[in-house]
């Protein structure tokens, strides 16, 4: 097929590759193409020349946030719209779906170009347009916005990497930032002084909160981001590492024994762990002076003041692992012998299989915790290209020809959850097999219960009977689920009963974030593990209001839902997910992610100011609508007036002869 001329053809390209095979019948082909994400399809590292534009990375991530929409429109009724515009017989398909994104959502409601693909649509835009509002109104949606109103407006979460930095230094450079690219937020303008729009996060110690605008200039190219003393990461992606060095105590983690963590690429959560790690043994050795003292001639002398402990970060993919090693490198100067990191934590990326490490391995014989965070469905992440376009998949398929329902896209997705619930269940229960280990943290990024309750419950049941059945049981190693001291004031929590069977103080223990309920944070879960020994050490409950997150000589305020009335289109959607944690195959460096290429943007436009473009925009729409049908009746009118002429001609030729 020959390159289209549209300007939406790059976009159509990409949207093309994610789109399901049109044969259902190869499902290892459809499969294939599901696993390719957007980011790692749009910045392959092994075409950087041909990386999409900031215009057309956002084109698509908006075309596959409506395409639930688009779909439910044009299949409704029989599906009269999706034949009346012949999209079955369109090859081209993610090409028609750009196009009636920009027609019915898009920032001008029409369409750029020309084309037989356009010609189709136009024909029904009347329909469509009414279908998209039928729509809208039936979901209670307000007028005049996308069709799908599930992107959620989330805080700009920012960790300060005190391996790198302190908070003092970063809220200062971050007070810059704000200063020289104001924002609203609660629907007011900024005040004078920028750290009015600064928080603390409430939970996750050196997490800062700032409004989702800052994300249209806080973003991966930043050069704080760029040399390590940041981390955009999500709120609830840092409560794996959290949990895993605070669970058992709010003092901090454990000193004198090891880590591992199990899958760790891109490695945002194992340098979490690390700095986690860092301050607590600062902490236990008592001022920091007293690790900055430490020469590496004299470390020998005085090894017994300092606990230094090894983080093992595993990861099996060569493209990842090659992520994680450059992302440690800048992260984590632990290989500098004069910094205090150095000192007191290390980090030692292994390539390799975390399920075929053996649990015997003199070198992880001081492992006493391990930090599971494996593949997931990513349900959770509320915002993610990716998931809009398996929505979107599924709703494609959600009826046959015949208008019937159609399961064979519910029963893929059912298949394709529970092959994760078996690979989780399967490297939990070989992390509960290291004898030397007492904590366990396994956390997902998912919202299903079967890859969350259900491994829980199972691995549980059947890590402990093993022990008892095997005869080499001891009293206090059996694993017990434990509430997490350090977010012992969280109030979402576990699903009790259903198909995870889990008990009421169970699923208390279990920790539960939604980004769809009021959370500000993408979908997460998190499970800490104990064996029963522990729990003559364990922090007791305690009656107090919440943890000191910055230091106290940092003046700023708790976060406590400022921004949740900032208005949604003040965030660039072309950043969606760019900070995401799940990065499947492309590389974190930020000379790699060329977009999004954010540029200062324009005062925020008023509802007025909204309501007087939409109305130019459909008197110029009108005009031209009106212009063509005029240019067609005058041509249908010189087609008329061909006929005449030539039977004339013929006329003069015949009396000629005569």
């Amino acid at each position: 097929m020959s390159k289209s001329t549209s300007p939406y053809h790059e976009a159509g390209w990409i949207l093309n590759e994610l789109l399901p095979t049109e044969s259902s019948n190869n499902e290892n082909a459809r499969n294939q193409k599901q696993r390719r994400g957007l980011k790692s399809l749009a910045f392959d590292p092994k075409n950087k020349k041909n990386a999409p534009s900031k215009a057309t990375y956002a084109t698509v991530c908006k075309t596959m946030q409506n395409l639930p929409v688009i779909n439910a429109v044009i299949n409704a009724n029989g599906r009269k719209l999706r034949k009346a515009i012949g999209f079955d017989s369109v090859r081209n398909k993610g090409l028609m779906y750009v196009m009636l994104h920009e027609l019915l959502f898009g920032k001008y409601k029409s369409i750029r170009g020309g084309g037989k693909i356009k010609r189709m649509i136009i024909k029904q835009e009347k329909e469509l347009r009414k279908g998209a509002d039928e729509y809208i109104a039936k979901h209670g949606l307000p007028s005049g916005t996308d069709g799908d109103d599930r992107g959620v407006n989330f805080p700009r979460y920012v960790r300060v990497n005190v391996l790198r930095s302190n908070t003092e230094d970063v809220i200062k450079l971050l007070d810059e930032g704000c200063s020289a690219n104001p924002g609203k937020t609660n629907g007011g303008p900024v005040e004078e002084s920028s750290k009015s729009i600064i928080y603390a996060d409430a939970h996750v110690p050196d997490l800062l909160v700032l409004p989702p605008s800052a994300s249209s200039w806080l973003h991966q190219s930043h050069e704080a981001v760029k040399s390590g003393k940041i981390i955009l990461q999500d709120k609830s992606s840092c409560f794996s590492a959290l949990v895993m060095a605070r669970g058992h105590s709010n003092d901090g983690a454990l000193a004198d024994c090891d880590y591992i963590d199990a899958c760790s690429a891109p490695g945002n959560k194992t340098s979490h762990l690390a700095a986690l790690i860092h301050a607590s043994i600062r902490q236990h050795c008592g001022q920091d002076e007293k690790v900055n003292r430490i020469s590496p001639k004299k470390k020998k002398k005085n090894s017994k003041n300092i606990s230094k402990s090894t983080i093992f970060a595993f990861e099996r993919s060569s493209t990842r692992f090659k992520i994680l090693q450059n992302r440690m490198d800048l992260l984590c100067p632990t290989g500098d012998k004069n910094s205090t990191t150095a000192a007191t934590v290390s980090v030692e990326p292994t390539h390799g299989d975390f399920l075929k490490c053996s649990p015997t391995d003199p070198k992880y014989a001081n492992v006493r915790a391990i930090l599971l965070d494996p593949s997931c469905s990513g349900s959770g992440i509320v915002n993610s290209p990716d998931r809009w376009m398996e929505d979107a998949n599924n709703s494609e398929s959600a009826t046959d020809d015949d208008g019937g329902k159609n399961n064979n896209i519910s029963e893929e997705k059912k298949k394709r959850i529970q092959s994760l619930s078996n690979f989780q269940l399967l490297a939990l229960k070989h992390a509960m097999s290291f004898k030397n280990v007492d904590r366990i943290v396994y956390s997902t990024c998912s919202v299903h219960d079967e890859e969350n309750e259900v491994v829980v419950r199972k691995a549980l049941a059947e890590a402990n009977n093993n022990s008892e059945t095997s005869g080499v049981a001891q009293e206090g190693n059996e694993w017990e689920l434990v509430a997490p001291a350090c977010l012992k004031h969280w109030p979402r929590r576990g699903n009790e009963g259903g198909i995870g069977g889990l008990t009421s103080s169970q699923a208390s223990c279990l920790i539960r974030c939604d980004g769809l309920d009021g959370d500000e944070t993408n979908g997460f879960f998190v499970s800490y593990f104990e064996r029963k020994k522990m729990s003559v050490t364990r922090e007791p409950p305690s009656s107090d209001l919440g943890v000191v997150t910055v230091n106290q000589s940092v003046d700023i305020p708790v976060y406590n839902g400022e921004f949740l009335t900032q208005s949604k289109s003040e965030v660039d959607i072309s950043s969606v997910g760019v900070d995401d944690e799940r990065i499947e195959e492309l590389d974190n460096d930020a000379s790699l992610i060329k977009m999004p290429n954010h540029k200062t943007k324009k005062a925020n436009i008023t509802a007025s100011d909204n309501s007087k473009s939409a109305e130019k925009s459909a008197k110029k729409r009108d005009k031209k609508l009106a212009w063509k049908k005029k240019q067609a009746q005058l041509k249908a009118q010189r087609l008329k007036k061909k006929p005449e002429k030539r039977n004339k001609a013929s006329d003069l030729v015949q009396t000629d002869r005569s």
